[in-house]
């Protein structure tokens, strides 16, 4: 498929600050991780991997049966950036693209994902990212040009150092939810709240 773009849903986190894995968190009735992916499944991405670390045996099960690549990365302790890196280094040869999802984003719309892909399909931008009240959000799509930089990257540091280096293509979205980190119950709380 010439314009193959794959979905990089990172789900390797420790989240220190919550005190439990953000990934296993319910979302009515399933845990974020699997409702972002399934989510993932249902766009018009070609592929997704989705890449684990903390709780990785709970993430690989809360994912059972879903026809997504597993990629376990054993340096997560380090920060995003190996978790990134990991991802890409699955990527299938042909990936012209790849896109960044979070698990902490269990409300996002396919929509979205196809709004960002579509973007990039007309214009190859370098980068496609999302905006949200003027603030940039994820998920963010890469085009394979900036492939190459992540290699750089370091500790916890994600796909955004790159947003310096090279033209990025913003696509507005109407969702206040979506700003919400969830790091402690108080986000999570306020993200239930939001997005209903």
């Amino acid at each position: 498929m010439p314009n193959h773009v794959a979905g990089i849903l990172l789900a390797a986190g420790e989240s220190k600050r919550l005190g439990q894995p953000k990934q296993l968190l319910d979302w009515k009735g399933k845990p974020f991780v699997r409702q972002v992916a399934e989510t993932a499944l249902a766009s018009l991405l070609d592929s997704v991997i989705v890449v684990t670390g903390a709780a990785a045996a709970e993430v690989s099960a809360a994912l059972d049966g879903l026809p997504v690549t597993l990629v376990h990365n054993p340096r997560f302790a380090e920060g995003q950036s190996t978790s990134v890196q990991a991802g890409l280094a699955a990527l299938p040869p042909q990936a012209r693209a790849a896109l960044f999802l979070v698990s902490d984003q269990p409300q996002l719309p396919v929509a979205l994902i196809d709004t960002l892909r579509a973007q990039h399909a007309a214009s190859s931008a370098p980068i496609v990212a999302t905006l949200v009240d003027d603030q940039r959000s994820n998920p963010v799509l890469f085009d394979r040009v900036t492939f190459p930089h992540f290699a750089e990257l370091q500790g916890d540091v994600g796909g955004r150092a790159l947003f310096s280096r090279f033209q990025v293509t913003w696509v507005p979205w109407l969702d206040a939810s979506l700003s919400i980190d969830v790091d402690t119950l108080e986000d999570y709380e306020r993200l239930k709240r939001a997005a209903g």
